[in-house]
């Protein structure tokens, strides 16, 4: 092999590293938790979706303490937002409706005061009701269970008890409106679950109770209705949803926990795809319910009755199942529900059955990955290699390190030949096959090494061969010519 074909695999090394993924493979070997059991602050019951604020901010619905609880981005309280009646807010108003619910009527006022108003719902509309500025307005936030953030700073926030999506004002938590309210017809709900807005304003409900998926224009009017049936033995019926993804290439992800399947339909009702059956295996899932967006074409579904996530792509290909085992102590998981991925990587989810929220943070060694990833797009092959080293000490048998060391002796080896420094080259290629043992260049950049560093002496051979054969040849005329003079033969 001589230099022009070295060349050739040096570029084709080039050709693979530009080939490498912007997203990197999520690691989550470090973790902590915030929040217990409880009323108070930093205390849920039940916390089901969950979200990331415009500055970081970390928004759960605690469901059974019905209110919005709203987080610093370490974890650290920050504020609630609660149910209101008249425009008064409402702390620990949540039992206090479900025991007047309960009892059908108000409790008798004491003597000498005047008799308490039941709060009551308001009246279902059509479209979005915006509460006027000065007007005063009952919020009941009545088992909060999905959440959305649009683009203008607005909290959409869907109760499963009250049948209707309330929208605030994230900023101050003052509340703007109400969608819809219980009914089978199109536009209203039954038991809503989940709720996601587009960047256009379309937003889709997962309407659970009505067993459907309805999408909404930006003024509230219905589009379009999605029912998935399931086949059985009787007959066919349609599947309750629960999580609902606009996904970044403009379709609409959907969970349906009782069929243990992800789905996904376009904006005219056709379904996409379809992935999962009931298992704990690869391509299973046991109850998904919430969605949130992982590395760029990546969904993360929470894997609810499998006590885990997944991470599949957005034609509905499983990426990675993380088996996190079932339990209640720091790093396990128990019916884990929303999730949000941050701009570090940090994994944070509604940690339900436990009444906490996890925060998953990548380890050391994979930062080191990331790092070494980084340079070598660039090719800083020199600061990489060091970081390589260490996570290949800390982790063997990591994959995406020992391809990131095959890359990185390619370059050192092709550097090295180029430099004629052959002894260093040999040596880089050889130790590609500690990393890769069926690497089909090393042998060809082997025989390329042997060439040039013996060309000389190649070269002393042939032309003494040259040499020899044309003095034999001389030696014949020489002696057929004397042969013909002397004697006259040949």
């Amino acid at each position: 092999m001589n230099r022009l074909s070295l060349l050739l695999c040096g570029v084709v090394l080039v050709l693979a590293l530009s080939a490498i993924p912007a997203g990197f493979a999520l690691d989550f070997s470090e973790f902590v938790t915030r929040g217990y059991e409880g009323k108070g602050e930093l205390e849920f019951n039940t916390p089901e979706d969950l979200l990331l604020g415009p500055a970081g901010e970390i928004i759960v619905a605690d469901h059974k303490n019905n209110r919005i609880q709203i987080l610093r981005p370490d974890g650290r309280f920050l504020r609630f937002i609660t149910s209101s009646i008249d425009g008064k807010k409402l702390l620990n108003f949540g039992e206090d409706v479900a025991r007047h619910q309960r009892r059908g009527a108000p409790p008798k006022p004491a003597a000498g005061k005047p008799e308490e108003k039941k709060p009551s719902l308001p009246p279902p509309g059509k479209g979005i009701t915006w509460y006027q500025d000065n007007a005063s307005s009952t919020v009941l936030l009545l088992k909060p269970i999905g959440l959305a953030l649009d683009g203008q700073g607005r909290l959409w926030v869907s109760c499963a008890g009250a049948h209707r999506v309330y929208i605030f004002r994230f900023s101050d938590g003052k509340p703007l409106g109400e969608f819809s309210g219980q009914g089978r017809q199109p536009g209203l709900l039954d038991t809503p679950m989940d709720i996601d807005v587009r960047a256009d304003g379309y937003f889709a409900i997962a309407d659970s109770g009505n067993k459907r998926v309805q999408i909404f224009d930006a003024t509230g009017t219905p589009i379009r209705q999605i029912y998935y049936k399931e086949e059985f033995k009787k007959g066919v019926r349609d599947i309750a949803p629960r999580g609902v993804l606009w996904a970044r290439d403009g379709s609409l992800v959907v969970t349906y926990p009782t069929f243990h399947q992800v789905t996904a339909w376009n904006l005219e009702g056709t379904l996409l795809w379809r992935y999962g059956q009931l298992g704990d295996g690869k391509g299973e899932l046991n109850q998904p319910s919430f969605l949130a967006y992982g590395p760029p074409g990546q969904i993360l579904v929470a894997d609810s009755g499998n006590h885990r996530f997944t991470l599949i792509d957005e034609r509905g290909m499983l990426v990675r199942n993380f088996g996190v085992v079932r339990g209640t102590t720091p790093g396990r998981l128990l019916w884990p529900r929303g999730m949000a991925l941050t701009a570090q990587e940090h994994l944070i989810i509604a940690d339900s059955g436990n009444n906490r929220i996890h925060f998953f943070k990548p380890g050391r060694a994979f930062m080191m990955l990331r790092e070494a990833q980084n340079l070598a797009r660039t090719d800083q092959w020199d600061d990489a290699f060091p970081r390589i080293e260490q996570v290949l000490n800390l982790h063997p048998n990591n994959e995406e390190a020992r391809g990131l060391m095959v890359n990185a002796l390619h370059f050192f080896g092709d550097r090295a030949f180029q430099k004629a420094d052959f002894a260093r080259a040999e040596e880089f290629f050889r130790r590609i096959l500690i990393y890769r043992p069926n690497d089909e260049s090393v042998p060809k950049k082997l025989d390329a090494i042997f060439w040039a560093e013996n060309r000389d002496l190649i070269g002393k051979l042939i032309f003494g061969i040259i040499a020899v054969i044309a003095a034999l040849i001389l030696s014949w005329i020489v002696r057929t010519t004397f042969n013909k003079v002397v004697y006259g033969h040949p």
